[in-house]
């Protein structure tokens, strides 16, 4: 049977692995085996898995560790917790079934077969997806910049309606396309089709490019951005490519609502040994309390506000998809100036020996 499925099975007994590799070969599935959680942990992303076997027989698995790293390394993954304790309740995203390692396979055998074929319809759902927005966005190109061409009048002079409903046809092309970037984004993070390449580097050149990508939008409205970074700020590890998207976001965001005039601040310190803290804040009116913790929903839009909002709701998304596989946290909060400040963490650089 031909499968590009993933299992993972993590035990030291011979029998378990013999026994579970066995069902998982029958049904097509490129096999992996550590002995134990540390060994996992170590290259967890690498390690990333369709199905999770499980040997806690001795109910001694450290699921909440386990677990947690999980919902960040491998999204929607399947874990089968083979032991007497069947009180381990799934955590985030993935799904967790608790067997008997004496019990007899025939029925199992018949559960494995079936999620083999829902992860495989899943995955042909995401590729089809993946290979829609490609096909999309190169006619939509294309279609921009012939637009693009009869704005600047190329092929003669166009009166003050033909201009506007041009101008109208270009920002709706322009919005479309950044939300097939935006929904390409959440494809490939959600799915970790992509990895992080991650590296050291220092946080000023991320911001120096970052602000490069929004300064036109700030000085059109003269809104000012005020850095305070101090200097001794240790090096970052992590992908600078995704961390500046997650600044280019968060800093658009705030000079869309921000009022003419302002100012938005970036802060940073380093919050404990192993973790920056970063902050944007801006003045452009606060978000209401209830809504604090749901922002960062994928889709999820705040209503009744004073700016007109554009765009899915899928920015913040990104940015919270994009922290949390570097192991940070990111959150809201209205401040004293009148507006929201977000704040996150990131790696810092190990310290060389």
């Amino acid at each position: 049977m031909q499968s590009n499925n993933r299992a993972l099975i993590i035990t030291d007994s011979k029998s378990f692995r013999k026994a579970y590799s066995a069902l998982l070969d029958e049904n097509g599935y490129d096999i992996v085996v550590v002995k134990n959680l540390e060994r996992w942990q170590e290259k967890a992303e690498t390690y990333h898995s369709d199905i999770y076997f499980i040997d806690n027989r001795d109910e001694s698995f450290d699921y909440t560790s386990f677990l947690k790293r999980l919902a960040i390394c491998s999204a929607h993954s399947i874990v089968i917790n083979v032991s007497n304790d069947h009180s381990i309740q799934s955590h985030g995203s993935n799904y967790l079934f608790s067997v008997r390692f004496e019990e007899s396979h025939v029925d199992f055998a018949s559960l494995i077969s079936t999620l083999s074929e829902y992860i495989r319809r899943s995955k042909n759902r995401i590729e089809f997806g993946a290979m829609l927005i490609h096909d999309i966005r190169s006619p939509l190109n294309s279609l921009i910049a012939y637009i693009e061409l009869l704005l600047n009048e190329t092929f003669g002079p166009l009166n003050e309606g033909q201009l506007n409903f041009l101008e109208k046809a270009m920002n709706l092309g322009d919005q479309t396309l950044d939300m097939l970037e935006d929904i390409n984004e959440i494809y490939r993070t959600e799915q970790y089709t992509f990895s992080l390449d991650k590296e050291t580097f220092s946080i000023d050149k991320v911001l120096d490019e970052s602000l490069l990508n929004i300064w036109i939008q700030a000085d059109q409205r003269n809104i000012k951005i005020k850095k305070a970074i101090p200097g001794q700020l240790p090096p970052l590890c992590g992908d600078p490519f995704q961390i500046q998207r997650v600044f280019v976001n968060l800093l658009g965001n705030a000079i869309k609502y921000c009022p003419d005039n302002s100012t938005v601040i970036i802060k940073a310190n380093q919050s404990s040994e192993r973790y920056a803290q970063f902050s944007i804040a801006d003045n452009g009116g606060g978000i209401p309390e209830a809504d604090l913790d749901r922002i960062f929903a994928r889709a999820f839009r705040v209503e009744n506000t004073q700016h007109t909002r554009t765009g899915q709701g899928l920015g913040l998304y990104i940015c919270k998809l994009i922290v949390k596989a570097h192991g940070g946290i990111i959150t809201a909060e209205n401040n004293d100036i009148g507006g929201v400040s977000f704040n996150f963490t990131l790696p810092l650089a190990p310290p060389q020996s």
